[in-house]
This record gives structure tokens, C-alpha cells and sequence, in this order.
């Protein structure tokens, strides 16, 4: 049993969390998360709340779409941070029809972190990689019908207080009478 934990220790030391650019999920602050994108050649394009729904938007979480990083054929990246801490990453990257830039990437990834815990082929399905690094999922996905393919790197328990604050800014949102009615 003690060989048994200690070879199970041993490989998940292996494959550690992901920390694109060396930024913590859950820990890093987007002041910093911004220093650093800037140092790696990013540029911010666009920034704003995330939309709950319609035109209610949760001022709690904050997205930030940076161009310019050095990963290759990255065409963008949307950092999103709760309450100032980021917790979720979005790559977006271009897909041809043979999804070649798919299995690319898997394989660059599974190189890295190892192989994933689910893994769908791009065949007449959506193509998905996931991997699970405790509190950090990350997720390769890649629609059967897109020219774009994603790359998520998620802290789970900090994504999951986002979902809750934005079921509550919906809430209280449309629980407000409205004028005219």
C-alpha cells in the first residue's frame, strides 16, 4: 500500500497544474495577471463584465481579451477574474475542416500534463481533450462546426462562486418591478 501512494505521488508530481505564463488560477490578481501579459507582448483589446443574460451583467466578474501573446496560432485570449482573482483562461485558436490543429495541440498537451481523463476524437463530434489537475480543469474543444477551437484552463471552485454570483445578479435583477408595466 505505501509503494502504491508513493508511486501515485510520484506521478502527480509529474504532470503539475498548469500555470500559463507562471499565473496562479484562484491566486493571481489581474493587476498582476496584466503585468505580466504585458511582458509576454500582449495587448488588452477589449475588456468588460461578463453577461449573465440578455443585458444583465455580473459586476463581480471581469473579462479581458488580450492579442499578441507568443503562443503559437493563438488568435486571441479572454482572461476572466471574480472578485479581482483570475480564474479562468480561454484560448481561442483557428480549426480547419480536418481538424488537424486538434490533434496538434493534444498531442503538445498530453506531451506536457500527460494523457487526459476524457477524450473525444473530432470524428462527426465535437473533439474534447479534458484534463483535471485538482482544483484546475483544462479543457481542449474543438466543435465539429467552427472555424475556431478553444483551450480553457478553469479554477473549478472559483468558477463555481461565479456561477452562484451570477444566478444571484440574475435574480435580483429581474425581481426589480419594471417601469411601464
Amino acid at each position: 500500500m505505501k509503494l502504491f501512494v508513493l508511486i501515485l505521488l510520484t506521478f502527480s508530481f509529474l504532470f503539475a497544474q498548469p500555470k500559463p505564463f507562471g499565473l496562479e488560477f484562484g491566486v493571481t490578481t489581474k493587476e498582476q495577471a496584466l503585468s505580466i501579459i504585458r511582458k509576454e507582448g500582449g495587448r488588452v483589446v477589449n475588456s468588460g463584465n461578463r453577461v449573465v443574460k440578455g443585458d444583465i451583467v455580473n459586476p463581480e466578474i471581469e473579462g479581458v481579451v488580450v492579442r499578441g501573446l507568443p503562443v503559437e496560432n493563438l488568435q486571441e485570449a479572454t482572461f476572466w477574474f471574480y472578485k479581482g482573482r483570475l480564474f479562468k483562461i480561454d484560448y481561442t485558436f483557428p480549426l480547419s475542416m480536418n481538424k488537424e490543429e486538434f490533434y496538434v495541440l493534444h498531442k503538445q498537451l498530453s506531451q506536457k500534463y500527460g494523457n487526459p481523463k476524457r477524450y473525444v476524437k473530432p470524428y462527426l463530434a465535437d473533439g474534447i481533450a479534458d484534463w483535471n489537475f485538482g482544483n484546475v480543469r483544462m479543457s481542449l474543444i474543438a466543435p465539429w462546426v467552427s472555424w475556431n477551437m478553444y483551450l480553457v484552463y478553469e479554477h473549478v471552485p472559483t468558477s463555481r462562486q461565479a456561477d452562484i454570483s451570477d444566478q444571484e445578479v440574475f435574480e435580483k435583477e429581474t425581481a426589480k418591478p419594471k417601469r411601464g408595466l
